[in-house]
């Protein structure tokens, strides 16, 4: 998917877009209006360069075209949430999952499962055969939502920092099936 692109979730209310540097104040507001999500994976508020890093980080050996960040968009153009996904990693039948994040009044509404069922049709259409993610130890909702939606326990990893937290990550799996 390149730049203009839109993917449909609810037909006149929302919808996927890939957001570009010309985001990133948009997506820091999204950052800044979840601060439960730094809270449980970092211990701490955003920080101002949060959607900044989010642009541009990607997985060791994978550029910036492997990764899309897509923004969720509402009818009236505001971004209410976030999907960041790297082609090919952590090899190439697989995609990763780095980010889905809902602004909280539009959670557990079925607008995360309706995102996650457009990005596995286009991964599919992709030649995409897994998607995999991670989810901190202290994320259990987030946990349990992905499970809800067919990813497996994969493994997990030792304990490491992430700002002033120190946690392990379940590395979640999800084969995707052929139509």
């Amino acid at each position: 998917m390149r730049t203009g692109s839109v993917i449909d979730i609810e037909p006149n209310a929302y919808h996927m877009r890939l957001l570009s540097v010309e985001d990133v104040e948009a997506l820091q507001g999204l950052f800044e209006s979840c601060p439960d999500y730094t809270q449980i994976v970092a211990g701490r508020e955003p920080a101002p360069n949060t959607a900044e890093e989010a642009l541009h980080s990607f997985p060791p050996g994978k550029s910036p075209d492997d990764k899309s960040m897509f923004g969720i968009v509402d009818s009236k153009g505001g971004v209410v949430g976030a999907l960041d996904c790297v082609r090919g990693y952590p090899d190439e039948t697989n995609w990763w999952i780095g980010l889905l994040l809902l602004l909280p009044e539009i959670r557990a509404k079925g607008l995360g499962q309706k995102v996650v069922s457009r990005l596995v049709e286009y991964v599919q259409a992709n030649g995409g055969q897994t998607l995999m993610l991670g989810v901190v130890e202290d994320n259990r909702r987030a946990f349990g939502f992905w499970q809800k939606l067919g990813f497996e326990l994969f493994y997990t990893t030792e304990p490491r920092q992430f700002g002033n937290k120190t946690q392990a990550v379940h590395v979640m799996r999800r084969e995707l099936s052929r139509v």
